[in-house]
Parts: structure tokens; C-alpha cells; sequence
């Protein structure tokens, strides 16, 4: 989501550059500024369409570099046969990849020295306790590697020809460009449905599979009230692994294997961005940012309207009371 601090809008490109963009957009910017909306837009405008495209793009460059930066993929030929080798080397590199981005974003909105300057961004008028931080890298860590572990398989079964890809990109390149560029179109429904079915039904006549499901499993999540950028994936296990399998819808339609590693790179980035607790300069959504605060609302994203759809879009705390009254 685009949102705007003072004045002035985030340009769509920035997910393309983040984090120098944000970074050199706090530096610069004066220390009285006064006038910071954190409101949640009622409606989704072109921009922020532009920004998701931007987002996807994003994802699909880090996936090239994962994918044909180290080396011969191993879903092209070396993970016929299980090897601690290659296996490793996925392992580690989503690991510091992950340890990368949110320890240095963390670190920069709530512990580097522009700290003040940036609090009157802080969605969330307050910093979680140290002991959140180290709670979330621990399950977010687990994360990545469920998301590492995915990937794996999925170069087995690539390898061994059990799984049908494409082999060229180039084959078919406008094609290709232009679906990576609306990954939102399966991440947004995917993300809605597991997330919804998470939380309490609320539906009469029908077991309540949602309420178990939230207190067994999604709670964790819910722990971090106050998210920051490792509060992103900061998931159980089984949470992860549903969250993550996002990736096999490109990979069953049996596309080239960028797009199903893109997926796996945005599940990752764009959680960890839109929980990161502040406003541009920083990347936080205060669209789900309501979800921590206030649990009943907004269980996808802005960009696709599934919540407003289906009865669950809130842009207040008074949205959330009024919306489960009417229920």
C-alpha cells in the first residue's frame, strides 16, 4: 500500500529500492515535520496498484540473483539426489538473506541513531520490549527455513522430471514478464483464505474449525501485537508451511521455476516490510497493522478487496465493533 506521510505520497517505485530509497528518504527529511497521516484509505488508488507491480518486480529480481547468482541451479540438474550440499547452500543463503533484511531494518527504525527522528512515524505510538525481537527472529528464522525446505523438494521433483517447468524464460518472455508482474492476482486470495480460516468462524450451525486453528496455531503470530520487520513470518510451523505453499500454485501450472521462487521471496519481503510498525519512510501497512491491533478485520491486503468482499474490511477500531455487532 502507498501511503502518504505529511504531504507527501510515496512514489510507487519505491519497493525497487528499498531500502536506500526509505533510508535516504528519512535522512533527508526535516525533523519538524509536522502532519503524518496514518489513517487506512477507504479506497485503493492507480499508485498503489503501481507499487504491488513494483513490489512483484522486486521479488523477481532477488529470485534471479538467488537462482542463478550462486552458481548452477540445483533444481536443473544437481537435486536428482539429495545432497547436504546443495541442500545447504538454499539453507543458508534464505537464512542470511533473511537475518540481512530484517536485522538491518529493524535495526535502523528502532535502534540506529535516527531513532528519535523516526518515532513520530511509529504507526503504533510505542517500541515493543526486547524480548519480542528475539521471539520473532527466532520463528521467523524457522520460517525461512520451512520456505528453504519447500524449495528443496520442489528442486527434486524439477530435477527428476516429476514436475513439469519450463526450461527458457525467453521461450516466452512477454508472457512471463507480465505475470510476474501481478503475482498479486494468486498471493492475494492465497493469503486471504489461509489467513481467514485462522481466525474464528463465527458462523452458526457450523464447528468453530477457526477458533481451534487461531489458539493452536495462528496465536503465535498474534503474539506480536506491536510487529516489527522480523514480526513479518514470526509463525508457527504449520502457519509457515501453509503461509509459504503460495509457491506451489505457479509451480504446479507448471511455469518457470522464477516465478515459483518470486512467490517464495515475496511471501518473505513483503511480510516483513508491511510489519515493520511505521510509515513512510518506513513500509508499514496500517491496514494490517488494525488486524494486530484489533484481531476481527482486515485479513488480506488492500489491493485486493477480499476483505471489504466479504464483509471484513475495517479502517478503525469502530469499523471492527460495528462490523461484528451487525454479525
Amino acid at each position: 500500500m502507498t501511503e502518504r506521510a505529511g504531504s507527501t505520497r510515496q512514489p510507487f517505485y519505491t519497493p525497487l529500492l528499498f531500502p536506500a530509497y526509505n533510508v535516504i528518504s528519512a535522512v533527508l527529511r526535516p525533523q519538524e515535520e509536522k502532519g503524518i497521516e496514518k489513517g487506512i484509505p477507504l479506497t485503493v488508488g492507480l499508485f498503489s496498484y503501481l507499487a504491488t507491480v513494483a513490489a512483484s518486480y522486486r521479488a523477481v529480481g532477488l529470485a534471479w540473483l538467488a537462482m542463478y547468482g550462486m552458481g548452477e541451479y540445483p533444481g536443473f540438474g544437481e537435486s536428482k539426489d539429495f545432497s547436504a550440499l546443495w541442500v545447504m547452500r538454499i539453507i543458508i543463503r534464505d537464512l542470511v538473506f533473511t537475518w540481512t533484511v530484517c536485522g538491518f531494518w529493524d535495526w535502523f527504525l528502532y535502534f540506529s541513531p535516527m531513532k528519535e527522528k523516526l518515532f513520530k512515524y511509529k504507526i503504533t505510538p510505542k517500541y515493543p520490549p526486547l524480548g519480542q525481537f528475539l521471539h520473532d527472529a527466532k520463528y521467523t528464522t524457522i520460517a525461512s527455513i520451512i520456505a528453504a525446505g519447500i524449495e528443496c523438494l520442489l528442486c527434486h521433483l524439477w530435477a527428476n522430471g516429476i514436475l513439469a517447468y519450463q526450461k527458457d524464460w525467453w521461450d516466452t518472455p512477454v508472457f512471463n514478464f507480465a505475470l510476474a508482474g501481478v503475482m498479486v492476482l494468486w498471493r492475494g486470495p492465497h493469503f486471504y483464505v489461509i489467513h481467514r480460516v485462522m481466525h474464528p468462524w463465527r458462523l452458526t450451525g457450523v464447528p468453530d474449525i477457526g477458533s481451534f486453528l487461531y489458539r493452536k496455531v495462528h496465536s503465535l503470530h498474534h503474539k506480536s501485537y506491536n510487529p516489527t520487520a522480523w514480526s513479518g513470518t514470526s509463525m508457527h510451523p504449520v502457519e509457515s508451511l501453509v503461509y509459504y505453499s503460495a509457491c506451489l500454485i505457479p509451480a504446479m501450472l507448471g511455469l518457470h521455476p522464477l516465478h515459483t521462487l518470486a512467490t517464495i521471496v515475496d511471501c518473505g519481503v513483503a511480510a516483513w516490510t508491511s510489519h515493520d510498525g511505521f510509515v513512510s519512510p518506513g513500509s508499514g501497512s496500517t491496514f494490517h497493522m488494525l488486524h494486530h491491533s484489533h484481531f476481527d478485520c482486515n485479513y488480506g491486503g488492500i489491493q485486493v478487496p477480499l476483505d471489504k468482499w466479504f464483509g471484513t474490511f475495517a479502517a478503525t477500531k469502530e469499523d471492527v465493533r460495528e462490523m461484528w455487532n451487525r454479525n
